[in-house]
């Protein structure tokens, strides 16, 4: 089976209502804007899978780092990624509603795969009070101010600027 496969055997045979489960893996290609999980990023889920009326109910939770670009002065930004969710899984095929499963594996790879995309900020910052880079010279404004002149404005305006 692959990292995030689980088999649901005992549910679909009544011998079980419902089962805990622990995973490890890693996803690729996992990004939004600025930030992403890096694709050697070992990848926790856990939760509960059960066996309901309409399919199989997860409570999924999941636990990673991610990296990503400061939206503001480009430094690097890192940290943890901490979400749950619960879904729910039919017999057939994915739908716009519902993650689909066949037979007595339930693949949550793209329930994971979803989750840890929606918790990806798509502005990183790396930190709340960064004051980014100078518009002018480009300057990391987070080291000091920068010196420069700034906007000396654009000299075939300047007949314009003395109007």
């Amino acid at each position: 089976m692959r990292d995030f496969e689980l088999s649901i055997s005992n549910l679909l045979t009544g011998s079980d209502r419902s089962s805990e489960f622990v995973l490890e893996g890693r996803l690729a290609n996992l990004f939004v804007t600025s930030s992403r999980v890096p694709d050697d990023a070992l990848i926790h889920a856990q939760g509960r899978v059960e066996a309901v009326g309409e399919g199989m109910l997860v409570s999924l939770e999941v636990r990673t780092s991610f990296v990503g670009e400061c939206v503001r002065c480009l430094g690097e930004v890192t940290g943890e990624l901490l979400g749950s969710s619960r879904e729910l899984f039919v017999d057939g095929d994915d739908t716009e509603e519902y993650y689909g499963y066949r037979g007595e594996v339930l693949d949550l790879t793209a329930a994971v795969s979803d989750l840890c995309i929606l918790l990806l900020p798509p502005v990183p910052l790396c930190r709340d009070d960064c004051k980014g880079l100078c518009q002018y010279c480009g300057a990391d404004l987070n080291d000091g101010p920068c010196g420069c002149e700034g906007d000396t404005g654009d000299p075939r305006w300047a007949v314009l600027d003395q109007l």
